[in-house]
């Protein structure tokens, strides 16, 4: 059995799935890492270059290929969910777990952060509201939602 944890960028995912690992002794994966290590580039280099929809196209081949795993806690892009089809690969994956962060912790952990293409230029506040609003509607649907505000890392790991 996997876990495979959601939600928007900046909600906890690496950190807390990091934690999640350790404590039911699977093995961690970020799929954010595993495709820039698969593609020898980062993600924003890799929008810039063939632009998201390549992007997308690369996590649903990962995700194909993640079901074949077992006894692991998967990290997530955030925008993972948006691609028709991937929720469904997502279950097949493992049990989806959505980390629900709140609005202005997510304009703290982003407001100096350079390595996340969709927040780049323009209005972070408006940036964020506004592909947040687009995407709790997908979050949502995840088998488990956890309300991360006022919690640790820890604390969010042993819900």
């Amino acid at each position: 059995m996997n876990v495979v944890l959601i939600g928007f960028m900046a909600s906890g995912k690496t950190s807390v799935g990091r934690r999640v690992a350790k404590r039911l002794g699977y093995r961690f994966l970020d799929t954010d890492h595993l495709i820039e290590s698969e593609q020898n580039r980062t993600i924003s280099d890799i929008f810039a270059a063939e632009g998201e929809p390549h992007f997308r196209a690369l996590e649903t081949d990962l995700l194909r290929r993640l079901t074949h795993y077992d006894n692991y806690v998967f990290s997530t892009g955030g925008g993972i969910i948006t691609t028709t089809g991937n929720l469904e690969l997502l279950r097949g994956v493992g049990v989806v777990v959505f980390l629900k962060a709140d609005t202005e912790d997510i304009l703290r952990r982003l407001e100096h952060d350079k390595r996340r293409p969709k927040v780049q230029g323009g209005d972070l506040r408006t940036k964020v509201t506004t592909l947040l609003g687009e995407r709790l509607p997908l979050y949502e649907q995840a088998d488990l939602v956890i309300e991360t505000l006022g919690k640790t890392p820890n604390q969010v790991a042993g819900e």
